[in-house]
């Protein structure tokens, strides 16, 4: 129920056991051999632990995204682990339980999510953090960092709103200076507690000092432990065998439609080094960009490319 969900007029679409079995046969005849599953609330589907069998015949790793309400409950998450889980991505976007239950619209969820990444740490499931930033909360970040140096995530991704699908009409950013400025002093203090930290879908001149973080579009088609773009919509042939080269070029075409579909690059934008590699900004907002001197930079892995080692 966050305010910012993609899918919040869809919320009571069920999708049928059917229907994720062939989408999970989809990924496998592809080649992917671990699963992110989603939902909004994937953990909540009448068929869970039908799911997770299925998904553990098939692949390495399982993981899913949660607001942790129901792994809070010790036993579901030792029966779900029992059946295959092994990661949890917590949507954790407030910095006290105030702040958080107001963001995901649900009484006692800050409590319940603590709940459930202690227990996740208590019994080796590793944990991932995303964290939405936007109004409500990028002015706690600080305090923010407090709770990541105490949970002490495995990765966590910092995203700034998303202006997509039902979400295309929420309230700009009101400052994206203090915003992404927050953002770099959380990081500061989180960075030896934490493996792996992304700022996702963020302008490079935002973030100058910390362009190893970004990651936008295209910098997505190698991010190890997102989702592949390029299979997003369940349309690849899979009858077909692929080479990893035809799998990255798959990825820079979903990667160049989405930027196409959702960015826009002012005349600024043009005399800045960052230009092929950076997103530019959403189409919905209007915010003043900082073009950096250089030679343009053509690799979009140019900050990142020992980012995983």
């Amino acid at each position: 129920h966050c305010e910012f969900c993609y899918y919040l007029d869809k919320l009571d679409q069920k999708t049928s056991y059917d229907t994720i079995k062939k989408r999970i046969d989809i990924l496998h005849s592809y080649g992917i051999d671990e699963v992110d599953l989603s939902g909004g609330e994937s953990s909540i589907h009448k068929d869970w632990f039908k799911i997770l069998d299925y998904c553990n015949d098939k692949f390495k790793n399982i993981s899913c995204l949660s607001n942790g309400s129901v792994f809070s409950n010790e036993k579901f998450l030792l029966k779900s682990k029992e059946h295959g889980l092994k990661e949890i991505l917590f949507s954790l976007h407030g910095y006290n339980e105030e702040v958080h239950d107001d963001i995901v619209g649900r009484k006692n969820g800050w409590k319940k999510i603590n709940k459930a990444i202690d227990l996740c740490n208590k019994h080796d499931i590793r944990v991932r953090i995303n964290c939405t930033v936007y109004q409500k909360n990028y002015s706690g970040l600080i305090a923010y960092a407090d709770i990541i140096k105490k949970i002490k995530p495995f990765q966590v991704n910092f995203l700034t709103l998303n202006y997509w699908d039902d979400n295309k009409t929420f309230e700009p950013i009101d400052d994206y200076n203090k915003l992404t400025d927050n953002i770099k002093r959380c990081i500061d203090l989180i960075v030896d507690d934490v493996k792996y930290i992304n700022v996702r879908y963020t302008p490079y001149c935002f973030m100058k000092g910390y362009e190893k973080y970004v990651c936008n579009q295209y910098q997505h088609v190698y991010d190890v432990y997102d989702w592949n773009k390029e299979i997003y919509d369940y349309d690849i042939d899979v009858t077909k065998t692929y080479t990893h080269n035809q799998k990255i070029e798959l990825g820079y075409a979903k990667a160049r439609h989405d930027r196409l579909t959702d960015y826009k690059k002012s005349l600024a934008c043009f005399k800045c080094k960052y230009f092929y590699i950076c997103d530019g900004i959403e189409k919905q907002l209007d915010m003043e960009v900082y073009p950096q001197p250089g030679d343009k930079i053509r690799d979009v892995n140019h900050y990142r490319k020992d980012f995983y080692l």
